[in-house]
């Protein structure tokens, strides 16, 4: 065995066996919400622990290597999404004592509204779920000579694990460890992109100021599109929220995700100072493997496999924490109501661990389908399914309690999902979020302004 996979295995092994012993003794609720015992670095960790993966990493180093500085839109509209999640919406919904988003709005609404926004959750999460496969095959490929089916499995094999060792409970307690080394890991690796640019000796390939430099290098609808998508996302998600419902009180639910806002958009800076120095000495590589390529080659083996092993942990816990918001959807918003004996306890755990199986066979298929795709994309078109099914209707019953009524809720979330996914066969140049957020936007004035409630709130 080489040194290389010799300690990235070793950094692997170190935080899963973490997870397992921080996870000892926990229960259902432990499995799922943390036991509501969460501080503000364990909130801060399952929440950036699911926001930062794969395409805050692999997905940025990717596209700064093919367009430059637009790769940030990721890091920072995630950034400015936690903010707004920890200044507005984190103490109304801790308080709530909810365990999902479609319960939250189930309670504000009735279970229409709730059915709509389960839909738009776990639809979006589903494509955020490929994208961290995307990201773990792109890892491995960069050092591994296997196929696709082969890259894809050992990511699923992890994902499941990194899972079924212990849940959210185990994702808070490592979550903090994780950002630490991913900072660590990133910053050592853009340092060396400087060293290396600087003592540079052959001809720098051109980087043209557009789109290379420019925020909006792949258009102004494109960018803001992209900040619109992370900043509704981050408020539409189940794993984000969960860190908000996971929290010991409402201020420490604030707090954890004001500290996430502030952690956040550095990494993307980071991201970009690797892929364009790749692109700007002339590095030819897959782009997706931009990342994994640049520290195969850039360090001792040694060294390399330590960072490289703090990336892979970085994919997987993301993929796993994902995962395991989509499955609590799952079981609590669709299948509770419907088999109330998976209400509790031990039956709810392994109902979502059965979830869990589902969805990541189905993730590893889609990326098997879709390699070579630009894995940014998948995160954003993610982000604008949740946002435009759920945001809107989230707003409403956060900061306008009691005036919008369940059935304009309902269909404010299933116009602006409609309208998201119907958009693009338009041809019109709008970005299809924009037009989804709009629709819903419309339908949630009209109901508030116009509307009578049908029953009140409970």
């Amino acid at each position: 065995m080489s040194l290389f996979a010799a300690s990235s295995i070793f950094v692997t092994l170190v935080f899963i066996l973490v997870g397992i012993v921080s996870a000892r003794g926990s229960g259902a609720t432990d499995y799922s919400m943390a036991g509501r015992k969460s501080t503000v670095t364990g909130v801060s960790g399952i929440l950036l622990g699911s926001l930062v993966g794969g395409a805050s990493t692999v997905g940025t180093v990717q596209m700064a290597y093919q367009w430059g500085i637009s790769a940030w839109w990721f890091t920072l509209g995630g950034g400015i999404g936690c903010l707004v999640l920890g200044i507005w919406f984190a103490v109304p919904l801790r308080r709530s004592g909810m365990e999902t988003i479609p319960g939250f709005l189930s309670l504000s609404y009735g279970p229409k509204a709730g059915l709509v926004a389960v839909t738009a959750s776990a639809s979006g999460t589903f494509l955020s779920i490929v994208a961290q496969f995307l990201s773990g095959a792109g890892l491995l490929g960069g050092v591994v000579s296997a196929g696709p089916l082969v890259s894809f499995s050992l990511v699923a094999i992890l994902v499941v694990s990194f899972i079924f060792l212990g849940g959210l409970r185990s994702f808070s307690s490592i979550g903090a460890g994780k950002i630490i080394l991913l900072y660590f890991t990133l910053s050592i690796c853009a340092a060396k992109a400087v060293l290396l640019l600087v003592s540079f000796d052959g001809t720098p390939v051109s980087m043209p100021v557009q789109p290379f430099f420019s925020l909006f290098g792949q258009g102004i609808g494109n960018g803001l599109g992209s900040g619109a998508s992370l900043v509704t996302g981050v408020l539409c998600t189940q794993i984000y929220i969960q860190a908000v419902f996971s929290a010991s009180s409402p201020s420490t639910a604030r707090k954890g995700a004001i500290l996430s806002a502030i952690l956040m958009p550095p990494l993307g800076i980071l991201g970009m100072i690797i892929g364009m120095s790749m692109r700007r000495m002339g590095i030819v590589t897959e782009p997706a493997s931009a990342l994994s390529h640049f520290i195969a080659t850039g360090f001792h083996p040694l060294v390399g496999g330590v960072l490289w092993g703090g990336i892979l942990i970085t994919v997987i816990g993301t993929a796993a924490g994902l995962t395991l918001g989509v499955a609590v959807n799952i079981v609590s918003d669709i299948l509770a109501p419907r088999f109330p004996g998976l209400c509790g306890g031990n039956s709810s755990a392994t109902a979502t661990r059965c979830a869990v199986l589902a969805l990541i066979l189905a993730a590893g298929l889609a990326g098997i389908a879709g390699q070579g795709s630009m894995i940014l994309k998948w995160s954003y078109l993610s982000m604008g399914l949740r946002g435009s099914g759920i945001f809107f209707p989230l707003v409403a019953s956060v900061l306008f309690p009691g005036r919008l009524s369940p059935g304009m809720a309902a269909i404010s979330g299933g116009a602006g999902l409609l309208a998201t996914i119907m958009w693009p066969l338009s041809g019109l140049p709008l970005e299809p979020l924009f037009a989804g957020l709009s629709v819903s936007a419309a339908v949630v004035f009209l109901g508030i302004r116009y509307g009578r409630r049908e029953h009140p709130l409970p």
